[in-house]
């Protein structure tokens, strides 16, 4: 019985020493901060920020995880025809402009890679440049990543006025969050359990109609949590926890500034593709 008493003092020992281990390696650096340890031990809402994402709680921490997903979350408003123009005529441009949105940033085709031709041609091309039409597109590479089954969410707002010249303007302010999946197994943070990155994307433009096209005026957007480093290929290249966590430790000490893409009183600065360090996605 004595001995049995050791053996069974031992093996604690052994585990305390063991648990010892694991959180010396955390707080002396050893282990990275967005390395999980004794992951399937602790719940996942209450990991460390560091930690990664997965498909169990893709929007973990998120504001975006109580937004609406996909082409329904974009509203159309209902049109109040003023003199010159009837609401079908509204509604017709309102529509044009809400395909352009879902074609362009929610069409499964577009973001496994695919262009969005019939969306980009309801533009006209006297009022978006090259740079600007390719930066509407929100793509991936099928190769390496794909868009997990949760959905994208999305948020914002499609207003319009009417000036006295009879003018129709309509004003777009949408942010769309992309949970995303490394196409390559074998990186999941448990078993069974793969990791998951999120990109966040604002977009606010104006496009105003002209013989049944649509005319974009001003244009803004940012994209949060892709890696700022790659090749301009058309695509977005999401960064997974440990690129997330590289990416603000590269960022402190210097000016560049965190945006929050989830505030929704802030104007964009002015032009395409801002590729921001995010206060959170």
């Amino acid at each position: 019985m004595r001995r049995l008493k050791i053996v069974l003092a031992a093996g604690a020992g052994v585990l305390l020493l063991g648990g010892f281990g694991f959180w010396l390696s955390d707080v002396t650096g050893e282990r990275p901060p967005y390395q999980p340890y004794s992951a399937q031990t602790l719940r996942e809402e209450i990991w460390p920020l560091e930690w990664p994402y997965t498909e169990d709680m893709p929007f973990r921490n998120s504001p975006a995880s109580g937004w609406a997903a996909g082409a329904d979350a974009i509203y159309v408003p209902v049109p109040v025809a003023p003199d010159g123009l009837t609401a079908k005529e509204i509604t017709a441009v309102l529509d044009d402009v809400k395909t352009l949105l879902v074609e362009t940033n929610l069409s499964e085709d577009t973001l496994a890679g695919a262009e969005p031709t019939a969306a980009l041609a309801l533009l006209d091309p006297r009022g978006a440049d090259d740079a600007v039409r390719r930066d509407m597109v929100t793509r991936f590479d099928p190769e390496e990543v794909y868009p997990d089954e949760s959905g994208v969410r999305v948020r914002g707002a499609m207003t319009y006025q009417v000036s006295a010249a009879g003018e129709l303007a309509v004003h777009v302010d949408y942010a769309f969050v992309y949970p995303l999946v490394r196409a390559e197994e074998g990186h999941d943070v448990i078993p069974g359990v793969p990791e998951v990155a999120r990109i966040a994307v604002r977009r606010q433009f104006t496009v105003t109609s002209k013989d049944g096209k649509l005319v974009l005026g001003a244009y803004a957007s940012e994209v949060a949590n892709h890696d700022c480093s790659a090749p301009k290929d058309g695509y977005l290249h999401p960064l997974f926890a440990e690129g997330r966590w590289k990416a603000g430790q590269a960022a402190e000490g210097t000016r560049v500034a965190q945006a929050d893409l989830y505030d929704e009183k802030r104007v964009l600065p002015s032009g395409p593709g801002h590729c921001v360090i995010p206060s959170g996605t």
